[in-house]
């Protein structure tokens, strides 16, 4: 059983990804009645500390993101393959990848999340926890973070209308 406060692998219990689905779509739909429209303003302000308790976490799992500045695509496509969320990923890099406005467009063909994001589309609830979101905006702010320790970024997702639709996050530079 796992220490209290300790984030290890000393557990290895292995969750199915239904059941993985379920929970964050709990987590969603309980937000968004909590919040309303007010649900995506609380998921800027969640990016803003996830880097620090993101690296704290992959550091006991002994996996490093966003170490490289000089190819983010490759940093997100790997992100989402070695935890085992998607093979499939494309990332549009902006010409200027720093600059604020800059925009990058993440599209996620297999994610064993794309169930959830189906579902949340047809009860016409916006899907602001999407983990594949927070994953790729952490490796992004992070890659960014080391040419300027005050860049963030804004993340959004459209929503999903059909299974062979990626989903696509756009992670914008503020």
């Amino acid at each position: 059983m796992a220490k209290a406060g300790v984030f290890d692998l000393s557990d290895k219990a292995h969750i199915p990804t239904g059941t993985i689905n379920a929970i964050v779509a709990m987590y969603q739909t309980a937000l968004s009645k909590a919040l309303g429209r007010g649900s995506a303003a609380l998921t800027q302000l969640i990016l803003r500390d996830i880097t620090e308790i993101a690296d704290e976490m992959f550091k006991a799992l002994n996996i490093e993101l966003g170490t490289s500045t000089e190819n983010i695509a490759e940093e997100v496509k790997h992100a989402f393959k070695v935890m085992g969320i998607s093979e499939r990923v494309e990332v549009e890099v902006p010409k200027e990848v720093n600059e604020v406005g800059s925009v990058y467009v993440i599209k996620v063909y297999d994610s064993v999340f794309k169930p959830v994001a189906l579902l949340l589309e047809k009860k016409n609830i916006t899907f602001t926890l999407s983990p594949e979101s927070f994953i790729a905006a952490y490796v992004i702010r992070k890659a960014l973070r080391q040419r300027n320790e005050k860049a963030n970024v804004r993340i959004s997702v459209e929503p999903m209308r059909s299974p062979d639709e990626p989903l696509v996050i756009k992670v914008t530079v503020r």
